[in-house]
């Protein structure tokens, strides 16, 4: 059994209520089988592969000493890193750590952190598995790391890394016997908490970050030394779950309202939801899953009993919060049981990855958020990947609009405003992600649109560039074509399946043409892969289809398969598939689980006409986005268009386009959007369409200012100049006396321990 008893010697001479990860035969097994996945993919002939990050080579470090790797594997593993070091004292970066092997720049200078999280772990839990030779080489490791993390000056502001420098120093005190510098992760802890109760969590609503942000809080209220300090990261881990529970929109599995930082556009999900799934809060009753490594165990904290009660209510809510010092870092979030909609008084500063305007519509955590966003790149649905110069990653990027918006309950006035160029740029245009699934209304009109959609979805997209995905009709039938002429940039579609541990299950494709590889990837309830990786290349048929095939036995733990066709990073090749299965193999014969559902796509556009509304009808649920003006760069008001133009991600989009060609220029766009459920019935929904189309609410662009007016429930007034950074005028809000962090329905709301629902 793994024991974490050195790390009770190391932190303490008391007792420590530490959670010691105590697996069982099969998860050890399991981790020793990621490991050796792991160490196969990183590392070639003792060295990490070109491209290979720090931060993976760290976390793998780690998890090869948990599953008591032999001595001579471990070093290569823990060989890799010192060479990825700043040892230049001129540098701005000295001490710091490149993120990918082959870098010749350090340009993201986070990576001390992500490297040190981890690292240091590897020495508090396992110092005593190592050679005198490893252990000399991992402390003086960890004496750059002190360095390192040091120098590296982050703002209380950037939420996620101040959290895991703040665990890195109290961490690294204890392992260097470092007094100081564990009294100044302390003293960042306290600053930081009482920082948040005064201005909100300034990365708010992260889907992506919260994770971050929950993992090094729980790490600190495991381990640290000293009761003050784990009772300190409670009290913030609290806040932080409240917050979750608070904006929950549950049909849809998925944090709620307006996102600072969010890198999956369509859908708002990310790291958080592993959090919520592990505390039973997505399946009721389900059972605390496995921790599957030592750091799963450590960084873990489930939430408090009270926060879960916001769950259950009230609905409908109305969450105003602070995200910072200024006046506009401020959202509103309304939550009913059957929509969410949210907007955000400011853009999210410092990233391209905000979503400021955002609602969801009835249930399922696969259906597209209604999600507003301005764009350079024309990657309609935020899956074309580049390189973001600030960090050195590649992400799915758009524009930092200037941003104003006011909202009461379900209704929201949005002003966004843009002029921001770059060579990658090829037009300037505002989208609005949509679902597909849903009923689409123009005023009384309803529209006939083209929704098949596959359930293998794409995984990776094409970027339409180098890498294509097309479903085109050939002889009679429909075929989905693959294309990857890109070395750095894979291609393929993927679908997940239920399946039961020592079932054998078949991937099979009729494919012609060049080739790819056949996954069936084994996953546990966490979505942790159990065993390692399965494929098979296989080469299609020349000139001709052929069948090709590939099963394995589902291993103990495993309650799910990725299924995957998929053309590696690594690989190129160009294939025609007209047939794809899943299927259950027993001794009654094969059982089709998934088949070949993929159709060939009827292009749609349907023009906005000026002042009408567009009506999306999810069940009970109804948004109403009624775009009230759009001005192109020379100030000339342009259409918002319905496309329908590829169902890829089971997304429509409304979009108008600014400047079909990169421009400097600056554009506007005033959107006034409702949410209201209980619309089941025919004619309930009837008249909630007159009453909205009644609804009077303009826009107007006088020089540099905008201003902008609806009378619906509440009346609603903006005005702004964006070329000025100036939010003139907000009218219609809910008034919040003080200027609480949190609010709800207008009254101020203390999160943290001993907050409770209504």
């Amino acid at each position: 059994m793994v024991r974490v008893l050195a790390l009770l010697c190391l932190f303490s001479s008391c007792c420590l209520a530490a959670p010691l990860w105590q697996p069982g035969a099969g998860e050890l097994e399991n981790l020793r089988g990621s490991v050796a996945s792991r160490e196969a993919r990183l590392f070639a002939q003792g060295a990490l592969r070109p491209g290979a990050s720090s931060i993976d080579a760290a976390g793998l470090l780690l998890d090869a000493l948990a599953a008591e790797w032999p001595a001579e594997r471990v070093s290569p593993l823990l060989a890799a890193l010192p060479p990825l070091l700043d040892r230049d004292p001129a540098s701005r970066t000295y001490g710091n750590i490149h993120w990918y092997q082959g870098d010749t720049k350090l340009v993201d200078r986070n990576g001390i952190e992500f490297v040190t999280r981890k690292a240091v772990l590897a020495w508090l839990l396992y110092r005593e598995r190592l050679t005198p030779a490893q252990a000399d080489t991992l402390r003086d490791f960890l004496g750059w790391a002190r360095t390192g993390a040091s120098r590296h000056a982050v703002a209380i502001s950037y939420t996620n890394i101040w959290l895991m420098k703040t665990w890195n120093l109290i961490a690294l005190g204890a392992a260097l016997d470092d007094a100081a510098l564990a009294a100044q992760g302390r003293t960042m802890l306290a600053d930081w908490l009482a920082y948040t109760r005064r201005t909100g969590i300034n990365e708010y609503l992260s889907p992506s970050y919260y994770d971050v942000d929950l993992e090094s809080l729980a790490l600190i209220a495991n381990l640290a030394p000293d009761a003050g300090t784990r009772a300190a990261a409670r009290s913030a881990l609290d806040l932080v779950w409240h917050d979750i529970a608070l904006n929950w929109y549950a049909p849809a599995a998925r944090l709620g309202g307006p996102h600072s930082r969010d890198y999956n556009r369509l859908f708002g999900v990310g790291g958080v939801n592993r959090w919520v799934e592990r505390a039973g809060w997505g399946t009721p009753a389900a059972a605390p899953l496995p921790a599957g490594s030592p750091y799963e165990a450590l960084a873990w904290a489930p939430p408090p009993a009270l926060a879960a009660a916001w769950l259950a209510g009230p609905f409908p809510r109305e969450v105003s919060a602070r995200w910072g010092e200024a006046p506009e870092k401020r959202y509103t979030h309304y939550l009913a049981r059957n929509f969410s909609i949210g907007s955000a008084e400011a853009g999210y500063p410092s990233g391209h990855d905000n979503t400021p305007l955002v609602i969801s519509l009835g249930a399922g955590q696969d259906v597209p958020a209604i999600n507003f966003f301005m764009d350079g790149r024309r990657d309609h649905y935020g899956q074309v990947r580049t390189l973001e110069a600030g960090s050195g990653h590649l992400k799915a990027l758009h524009l930092r609009p200037f941003v104003s918006s006011v909202q009461r309950a379900g209704e929201v006035l949005f002003i966004a405003s843009a002029q921001e160029s770059s060579p990658e740029y090829s037009a300037l245009e505002s989208v609005l992600t949509l679902p597909a699934d849903a009923e689409y209304w123009l005023d009384n009109r309803r529209l006939d649109l083209f929704t098949a959609s596959s359930r293998w979805q794409p995984d990776y997209a094409g970027n339409d560039r180098s890498t294509f995905i097309t479903v085109q009709r050939s002889e009679g039938v429909e075929e989905l074509n693959l294309i990857d002429r890109d070395d750095k940039q894979g291609v393929g579609v993927s679908q997940r399946f239920a399946v039961q541990a020592g079932q054998r299950y078949r991937l099979s494709a009729s494919l012609e043409g060049g080739e790819v590889f056949l996954y069936l990837n084994y996953l546990d309830a966490a979505g942790r892969l159990v065993g390692g990786e399965r494929n098979l290349k296989v080469a299609g048929g020349g000139g001709s289809f052929a069948w090709r095939e590939f099963s394995a036995v589902v291993p103990e733990g495993a309650v799910a398969c990725k299924a995957w066709l998929y053309s590696t990073s690594t690989n190129r090749t160009e294939l025609r598939v007209r047939d794809l299965r899943f299927e259950r193999l027993d001794a009654a014969g094969p059982t089709l689980l998934g088949g070949f559902d993929f159709r060939e796509f009827q292009p749609q556009a349907i023009e906005l006409p000026a002042g009408s509304t567009l009506f999306v009808r999810r069940g009970e649920a109804v948004a109403a986005l009624r775009p009230l003006a759009a001005w192109d760069v020379d100030g000339r008001p342009v259409p918002f268009t319905l496309h329908n133009d590829g169902l890829a991600w089971r997304a429509l989009r409304l979009t108008a386009v600014h400047s079909p060609v990169a421009t400097r220029e600056r554009a506007s766009t005033v959107m006034w959007a409702r949410a209201a459920e209980g619309l089941a019935d025919e004619a309930a929904f009837a008249a909630f369409r007159q009453q909205i189309i009644a609804m009077p609410a303009r826009a107007s662009h006088d020089g540099d200012v905008i201003e902008a007016r609806s009378a619906g429930a509440t009346p609603l007034h903006l005005q702004a100049n964006p070329a000025n950074n100036r939010r003139l005028l907000r009218e219609g809000q809910q008034t919040l006396p003080g200027n609480p962090a949190w609010a709800l329905d207008g009254v101020p709301l203390e999160l943290g321990p001993g907050s409770q629902a209504r």
